[in-house]
């Protein structure tokens, strides 16, 4: 995954949204009080939605599987994390800064790792604009992974319950 460029567009896109407040603010004396009712609040969501994509990104990391763990690499520090330990996987799209520029239809999506104890953690996924859920593919061979280190360790447990007692 190419982190470095995800981090560039994000500030192009910050750079782009900050350009667009400035303008703004010397054409809102000038604007109908109709058109500021339109304006304004559209460019709120779109700065709310970007606020939350920057956070977002904050927190991700690049994340592979090794040995049935989940590895998080990150400036910190590297975490891993076994797969037994995550609960559930889900993906959302993102609309702005994690674009990847490249073409109009490639895109990343946000991948969402909740862990047993409740914990998120955040990495970045290949996907199309309009595929459901967001990076499919990925979605699915983590959720596998998941799964089969699930099975796999219940497998190994010994089973006390089917022992015949004397």
């Amino acid at each position: 995954m190419e982190f470095q460029s995800v981090y560039f567009y994000r500030f192009v896109t910050l750079a782009i949204f900050v350009t667009v407040g400035v303008l703004l603010l010397f054409t809102l004396p000038d604007m109908k009080r109709a058109e500021v009712w339109v304006v304004v609040p559209v460019l709120f969501i779109l700065w709310g939605r970007f606020a939350v994509e920057y956070f977002r990104v904050r927190k991700c990391g690049p994340a592979f599987i090794h040995n049935d763990e989940l590895v998080i690499s990150r400036d910190a520090g590297q975490r891993q994390i076994p797969l037994t330990r995550i609960r559930s996987v889900t993906s959302k799209h993102s609309l702005f800064m994690v674009r990847r520029y490249r073409s109009w239809t490639d895109h990343l999506a946000f991948l969402q790792v909740t862990l047993n104890n409740g914990e998120h953690v955040y990495t970045l996924a290949e996907s199309k604009v309009f595929e459901y859920p967001a990076g499919k593919k990925t979605l699915s061979a983590l959720q596998a992974a998941v799964l089969a280190a699930k099975t796999k360790s219940l497998m190994s447990q010994p089973n006390h319950a089917a022992e015949p007692s004397a």
